[in-house]
């Protein structure tokens, strides 16, 4: 149970207020390539792109379920949702050049705000955001960890 009274908590909201900071006076893009094969995508300035190419960059992100709840990434979302939309930043999550999700100031949710539970999550396709989730949890199992970062 965390205690409100934690001063970790100030600090790391200061901490996030800071980044927040750097990223929205940020500009540019990384591309993140496996084998020659692009991987991930990231354009920065006040809407920050991820563009997901080829899932297997998360490692073992989302293979364990009893780890981590759907309520618990909900949770999760909302509260980055919540600090980008408080700095004026948006984070648009792509599927290979599709538009998933949007998270902070340009989300403009109507029913998903319902499933979300948040006014800064906005699901732009519910089928690109099904097949970006099924794409993390298939190719996890990939073994992969030959990495190369291309700037």
């Amino acid at each position: 149970m965390s205690d409100t009274n934690d001063p970790t908590q100030g600090l790391e909201k200061d901490t996030i207020n800071k980044l927040a900071g750097i990223l929205k006076k940020s500009n540019g893009s990384v591309n993140i390539l496996i084998k020659d094969n692009p991987a991930l995508s990231i354009s920065l300035g006040s809407n920050i792109q991820l563009n997901i190419h080829d899932a297997t960059i998360f490692g073992g992100i989302g293979t364990d379920k009893s780890n981590v709840s759907l309520f618990d990434t909900l949770k999760t979302a909302q509260k980055l949702g919540d600090i980008l939309n408080s700095n004026g930043l948006s984070l648009s999550v792509l599927r290979k050049g599709k538009k998933a999700f949007t998270i902070g100031r340009d989300a403009t949710p109507t029913i998903s705000s319902i499933l979300t539970r948040s006014d800064d999550i906005h699901i732009d396709s519910v089928t690109q955001a099904a097949k970006l989730g099924k794409d993390i949890i298939k190719k996890n199992g990939s073994k992969n960890r030959n990495h190369k970062t291309r700037l």
